[in-house]
């Protein structure tokens, strides 16, 4: 699947998100499977984020137990210290399922009127990866 289809996709699946998450501050992730995709957007301090997190660490097992390319797209609004260890999860199992022959990406998404702080967490995660981060301000 091309970036731009990749892009295109995730559009469509957080367009309705957008107002919701500017108001309520919400914290919102989905698995994809057909798109071989999963996406976690908003405001990653949720009382709950710690039970998403753990749905995505099980459902990147479970994929790449039957497929062979897994992407995830992350778009926060903020994230916390907790956030950051689920995150490093995330990452240490896409650099095992890289090292496997697995095709893994992350995309991560952040407004370029931030303070750049997203963008600055982006590139300390992208330097711990052994596969594709990509880094835009979609």
């Amino acid at each position: 699947m091309s970036a731009q289809m990749i892009h295109t996709n995730i559009q469509e699946e957080i367009s309705p998100l957008r107002l919701v998450k500017s108001e309520l501050k919400v914290f919102t992730t989905r698995y994809l499977e057909s798109l071989n995709l999963i996406t976690a957007v908003g405001w990653s301090v949720t009382d709950d984020a710690w039970i998403k997190y753990c749905q995505i660490l099980a459902d990147m097992e479970t994929h790449l137990l039957r497929k062979d390319d897994l992407t995830i797209y992350f778009k926060f609004e903020l994230f916390n210290s907790s956030s950051a260890s689920y995150l490093f999860k995330i990452i240490q199992r896409f650099n095992d399922a890289h090292a496997a022959g697995k095709t893994v990406k992350i995309y991560w998404s952040c407004a370029l009127d931030d303070d750049n702080e997203m963008l600055d967490a982006g590139l300390d995660f992208a330097a711990m990866c052994d596969f594709q981060f990509k880094i835009s301000n979609l």
